[in-house]
């Protein structure tokens, strides 16, 4: 995990996962799950199978290398609520961030 500050306040974090198995991300969305739970979650059409909420995002996507893996992008928001989050700006940065990320690991979808 890799947590962003900026002025000396904790803005997000991001965590990069490689595991065997497909996940669904709108299962570790939920807002229940205390890890990457998130606000308000949904699908959206990202990588193999995304999900955005208002605090941040989780995506995930097959990889081919010496055998096939799967790579899973979080990104969490900080919890400020004086803050709106807004879902467009968190799927038009996962939209930049996410293939930018998988070209920086070697992650080539088969």
């Amino acid at each position: 995990m890799c947590t962003v500050f900026v002025n000396r306040s904790e803005t997000f974090d991001v965590t990069l996962t490689w595991h065997q198995d497909a996940i669904d991300p709108l299962k570790y969305a939920s807002p229940n799950n205390s890890v990457t739970g998130l606000w308000n979650p949904e699908r959206v059409k990202l990588a193999d199978r995304a999900a955005i909420g208002d605090d941040g995002a989780i995506a995930t996507t097959q990889c081919q290398g010496d055998q096939i893996e799967y790579f899973t992008l979080a990104l969490k928001l900080a919890h400020e609520r004086k803050v709106p989050h807004l879902k467009s700006d968190i799927n038009r940065f996962m939209r930049a961030y996410m293939p930018a990320t998988m070209k920086t690991v070697g992650c080539t979808h088969p």
